[in-house]
């Protein structure tokens, strides 16, 4: 059948497009309200001599966009250096580039009096620094993150909390990279992301004590302003302060956590509680004399992506989220899609919001924007309708995940472009967020691409309430072994039954 399957759907892409006109039938829960979908952080440029010349490129980015900063030098100066506020060096060309991340930075630019300099330096070269992230699991806190040149050794530290096992340090592609708390790492070109990740293995398994529990703290702002402050994994109980900067032309509304209102003070400490926080900075522009343009009228569309998971075999819904508070005419949304999956958007929903639209869905040629190979363009086009302000899964379809897909591996779906108008015609620009879609392997209940005793013990805990499915660190899709209607004792007897080879788990028959 799955023969069958994969030929149709080469077929289909061999027509091109699937064109077909929407139906208003279809009336899915709307999903929750995202949180905005970029985090944006400051960037500071200083001189130690003022008169030796300027600096451009200061001001707030997006994490994860190449920033450009430059140094302009007077005559009768030389250009020395770019450093950090801590002496750190980062560049020596007057241009310097690097990939910004959440913490605000301040960049100094030094020069050296030297009379008789030429004023036109020679064309400078671009330096180019790439970002190393820092993940870990339950049990880990780590340090040594930030922006790096390519080739240079970059020191990393995991601290192991009381009743964990340190299993090791991956990288993105889930390859072992260290199995040492601490080592000098390599920087790739491109950057990359580490992962620590611990096992928790109480002192006397037949009484296990309760690991020291620790939650997210995340924070993000809406345009208008920035935020400092501590955020990341904390110990319940602890506390850790928050502070809010408006913009010129903004005001400070409040601080929410969880979506709902927390404080109107721009400062503030808080106590980290017993699950994860999402803290939301919020300001609204609002000029501060005649002379500036009035407010505009309050508004917001939002694009965001779905994060799935699945097994090699399954087919997934997937969604194009909309947060839109004015109408929507013509929309044109592309996709990059990673590489492996087959989308399959023969038998896709609307929204109910979404009226009176021809919608066309085709595989775009563009080889440009494809960074990643074998990754897939997508272009999602519903010309004609309206749709109404809401929340919603504004189109939903199926991606096919064949057996021979990789496991083991959270890939990224990307959201190229976005074009649409408003009711009056106006084109609007709108924010946007990325998704996921993780793969793993069946009964791979903690990701990390193996089916061991360690997957039925957090299936286990699972079963006994010891958390429950907000924990990014389960993938119930994959503990689920039978497919049954719940995860429960029976998968894990399965996992540890195909541990020691006595089953298959691809096998196991569907359990209704």
């Amino acid at each position: 059948m799955k023969k069958i399957r994969l030929i149709i759907i080469a077929v289909m892409c061999l027509m091109g497009c699937i064109t077909a006109r929407a139906q208003d039938d279809f009336n899915p829960a709307s999903p929750s309200e995202p949180g905005p979908p970029t985090i944006y952080s400051r960037i500071v440029l200083l001189r130690n001599i003022s008169d030796a010349g300027s600096v451009s490129g200061e001001g707030r980015y997006a994490v994860g966009n190449t920033v450009n900063v430059y140094a302009y030098v007077n005559a009768g100066y030389t250009f020395q250096k770019w450093t950090d506020t801590r002496g750190n060096l980062l560049g020596t060309s007057t241009t310097l580039s690097f990939v910004n991340t959440e913490q605000t930075d301040t960049l100094i630019a030094n020069y050296a009096f030297t009379p008789g300099s030429p004023s036109e330096p020679s064309e400078p070269s671009t330096t180019l620094y790439y970002r190393l992230g820092l993940n870990a699991t339950a049990g880990c806190t780590v340090s040594g993150a930030g922006r790096y040149l390519a080739g240079t050794g970059v020191s990393v530290y995991a601290s192991i909390e009381s009743g964990y096992s340190f299993l090791g340090w991956t990288n993105r592609k889930g390859e072992t990279v260290s199995m040492s708390t601490s080592f000098s790492y390599t920087m790739p070109v491109d950057g990359d992301t580490l992962t620590a990740n611990c096992v928790f293995i109480p002192n006397s398994p037949a009484e296990p004590s309760d690991p020291v529990l620790r939650h997210n703290v995340t924070v993000a702002t809406s345009d208008g302003g920035y935020y400092s402050g501590s955020t990341g994994r904390f110990l319940e109980g602890s506390t850790y302060s928050l502070y809010a900067y408006p913009n010129t032309g903004y005001d400070f509304v409040g601080w929410y956590l969880n979506g709902e209102l927390y404080t109107t003070l721009r400062s503030f400490s808080y106590t980290v509680g017993n699950e994860n926080m999402n803290f939301l900075a919020k300001f609204v522009f609002n000029p501060s004399s005649p002379g500036e343009p009035n407010m505009p009228a309050i508004s917001e569309y939002s694009y965001y992506l779905m994060t799935v998971n699945g097994r090699p075999g399954d087919t997934v819904k997937y969604a194009i989220n909309l947060v839109n508070t004015q109408v929507v005419k013509d929309m044109n949304i592309r996709i990059t899609f990673p590489a492996g999956v087959v989308v399959e958007p023969g038998d896709y929903t609307l929204s109910d919001k979404a009226t009176g639209y021809d919608v066309t869905i085709c595989e775009a040629v563009d080889t440009i924007s494809i960074i990643e190979e074998g990754a897939q363009l997508w272009d999602f086009t519903m010309i004609g309708g309206t749709t109404e302000p809401a929340t919603q899964a504004l189109l939903t379809f199926d991606i096919f995940l064949p057996d021979t897909i990789d496991t083991g591996h959270r890939h990224q779906v990307k959201i190229n472009q976005i074009s649409m108008t408003m009711e009056d015609g106006t084109a609007v620009t709108a924010r946007t967020r990325n998704g996921v879609i993780g793969v793993f392997r069946n009964g791979d209940a903690n990701g990390d691409d193996a089916v061991d005793a360690l997957d039925a013990s957090l299936i286990l805990q699972y079963v006994a309430h010891k958390f429950g499915d907000d924990n990014s660190d389960f993938i119930k899709e994959a503990a689920d072994t039978n497919n049954g209607s719940e995860v429960d004792a029976l998968d894990a007897s399965l996992v540890l039954q195909h541990a020691a080879k006595k089953i298959d788990l691809n096998e196991i028959e569907t359990q209704e």
